[in-house]
């Protein structure tokens, strides 16, 4: 499976971002959030994106149950509309924009967040 979802990291980062050579340098990680349960806005980079390697480049969101399972737990990134999400999805973004899990009203939504990054942006 990480192979799968990195090669698909690594085509999406060539065709969109741009961002050179970049590789999954930290563990996955399950997140769950339960009824009233968000995470506020935030980007998933140090302030100094210039600094000391790795830096955390892009950002993947895989929804992993279905979304009739809860309400709310969308995700919202840089003051967009809310990111429409199916169950085996993924999200990919540049990892210094602000983004957002609002509150969730029922049920529990499940997603597997992972980070991909590389020496610091010049």
């Amino acid at each position: 499976m990480y192979d799968d979802i990195n090669n698909f990291i690594q085509k999406t980062n060539r065709n969109h971002f741009g961002f050179g050579d970049i590789q999954m340098r930290e563990p996955a990680q399950i997140t769950e959030y339960i009824k009233g349960g968000f995470y506020d806005w935030h980007t998933d980079t140090n302030l100094d994106m210039h600094k000391e390697p790795p830096v955390r480049k892009l950002s993947m969101t895989l929804l992993l149950n279905d979304p009739s399972e809860f309400e709310g737990g969308d995700l919202q990134i840089a003051n967009r509309s809310l990111i429409p999400m199916k169950q085996g999805h993924a999200t990919i973004f540049a990892s210094f924009l602000q983004h957002t899990v609002t509150p969730v009203t029922r049920g529990v939504r499940r997603s597997l967040v992972m980070w991909f990054g590389g020496e610091p942006f010049k």
